[in-house]
């Protein structure tokens, strides 16, 4: 409980950050610079990223850092999401928060191969060899915000933020 008022607290602090300013001013997006970068998952001006990218780091960084490493690099325990994401849409992404190993509909001899991984890692989980990635569809502000995370990890894959 006490972590979850923590969370929101951050979040809240971060919207009247971001109320007063327009942009966050930080060394997320590299300092400062002339040029605009706009895509679809995410927006930086002037050095200075926009709020969803804000508040998906800021999520990023109370849900998923302690097993992602920071910046989603990945550790021992979990992949670095900064090379997931390159193959993940939002969609897939979504499933994969929401719902842990939920596989999606392919190729039936893919999707064979990627159920049969799935599998082996479920077991080697259920016997304590790896961890589990715990399911967040039950978060409020990870649900709400889950497209956030997926644009924030987007411009670190992209190179075009840093970890902090």
């Amino acid at each position: 409980m006490r972590n979850k008022l923590y969370s929101v607290s951050l979040i809240k602090l971060g919207l009247v950050i971001l109320l007063s300013t327009g942009f966050i001013n930080s060394p997320l997006a590299g300092g400062e610079s002339s040029s605009s970068i706009i895509t679809e998952y995410y927006w930086i001006e002037d050095g200075k990223v926009d709020a969803s990218t804000f508040i998906g780091w800021s999520l990023f960084h109370n849900s998923c850092v302690g097993c992602h490493g920071v910046g989603g690099g990945g550790t021992e325990m979990a992949p670095d999401l900064t090379k997931s994401i390159e193959r993940l849409s939002p969609v897939e992404f979504t499933t994969k928060v929401f719902h842990r190993y939920s596989m999606p509909v392919g190729d039936r001899t893919d999707m064979t191969n990627a159920i049969m991984a799935e599998v082996q890692k479920d077991a080697q989980r259920d016997s304590g060899e790896l961890e589990k990635m715990p399911q967040w569809k039950s978060d409020p502000l990870v649900r709400a915000h889950v497209l956030n995370i997926y644009g924030y990890l987007k411009a670190r894959h992209d190179g075009v933020i840093g970890t902090d």
